[in-house]
């Protein structure tokens, strides 16, 4: 089977795709994480009621407010999704550097640790 070699062109839209990806997942799922806190806030009630289902207290509403499983689960889920998505950023930027060789965007070091003046 014939080998697919990608050109640095080809590395470089790659690497642009993943970086724009990752930063519109980041925000969508960031601000949709925190748009479903502030409708929890503002919807379930500060006491558990039985009668509807609402008796979990859902993480990160302060002060606590209660509601169903199904709330609790999408409401980890849309958090649990921002660190992939972060990780679509950190892949596009690896690629830049280990592929195409490309430090751009990156603090360069100065003094360098192993380029001492020890010895004779």
């Amino acid at each position: 089977m014939a080998e697919m070699k990608l050109s640095n062109d080809n590395w470089r839209s790659i690497t642009k795709s993943l970086r724009i990806v990752g930063v519109v997942c980041c925000l969508v799922f960031f601000v949709s994480h925190y748009a479903l806190l502030a409708y929890y806030s503002a919807n379930r009630p500060r006491v558990p009621q039985p009668e509807k289902g609402r008796t979990v207290g859902l993480t990160w509403t302060h002060p606590v407010r209660y509601g169903t499983e199904r709330d609790e689960r999408w409401s980890l889920w849309l958090f649990d999704l921002f660190l992939p998505s972060f990780g679509l950023i950190a892949l596009g930027e690896m690629i830049k550097v280990y592929k195409l060789d490309d430090y751009s965007g990156l603090r360069a070091r100065l003094k360098l640790p192993w380029n001492h003046k020890w010895g004779p």
